[in-house]
């Protein structure tokens, strides 16, 4: 599971639990250090890495391989985010927020279950108060993505004035899928692992699928 070459450089992140190493297999790879599993592999196809070293206050990497350097962030660092309305819907810190752009009120709507996330694509249903979060993974065909309900105004969610403290974790459908999105009340498309269009309701159930262009 880790490098299959010498090892030629290994940095500590300077602000979170992680550890990163390039090596001459062509390879960067991204450590959790608590749980000491690898989250996150960048390749390059001829060269092979050498040294590296991060930006002191800036999301900001660079490695030096064969041919050159690449400078690369780790993470995004605008959310996965979508509007209705006057309210901004966004993902931060395990949460679904919402920010009300009348009374600039920001608070936590609901907790994404399990442990650390990587949400690129957020997709809201207003008819049915329902989120679509697609989850992007170390292999993008193994990625998946989750079907949350958002509690209504006063039903345990989002009150508070922002604090986190009253939001349990909720209880999302999770599948498989490259991404998802609304595309009608009742009915939600997913990009499947063999990029197939799938066509699910809101039970994830499939009612059709569509064939894609070769």
């Amino acid at each position: 599971r880790g490098h299959y070459n010498n090892v030629s450089c290994v940095l500590f992140h300077p602000r979170q639990e992680l550890l990163l190493s390039n090596s001459e297999d062509k390879s960067i790879r991204v450590w959790d250090i608590a749980k000491r599993t690898c989250l996150h592999t960048f390749r390059r196809e001829h060269e092979r890495f050498w040294v590296m070293t991060a930006h002191p206050s800036l999301n900001l990497f660079a490695a030096g391989h064969d041919t050159g350097m690449i400078i690369f962030k780790l993470e995004r660092e605008r959310p996965a985010y979508t509007v209705f309305g006057n309210t901004l819907y966004y993902v931060k810190d395990r949460h679904v927020r919402k920010l009300d752009f009348t009374t600039s009120r920001d608070s936590p709507v609901l907790q994404i279950r399990g442990g650390r996330t990587s949400v690129y694509c957020m997709s809201f249903n207003p008819a049915e108060n329902a989120v679509l979060l697609s989850m992007r993974n170390n292999n993008p065909e193994s990625s998946t993505y989750d079907l949350y309900i958002v509690p209504k105004e006063g039903g345990g969610g989002g009150g508070g004035g922002g604090s986190e403290g009253g939001v349990p974790e909720s209880d999302g459908k999770r599948s498989a899928g490259v991404t998802a999105l609304w595309v009608a009340r009742n009915r939600l498309a997913v990009l499947d692992r063999m990029h197939q269009l799938v066509i699910k309701n809101l039970k994830n159930e499939v009612t059709k699928k569509v064939a894609t262009p070769s």
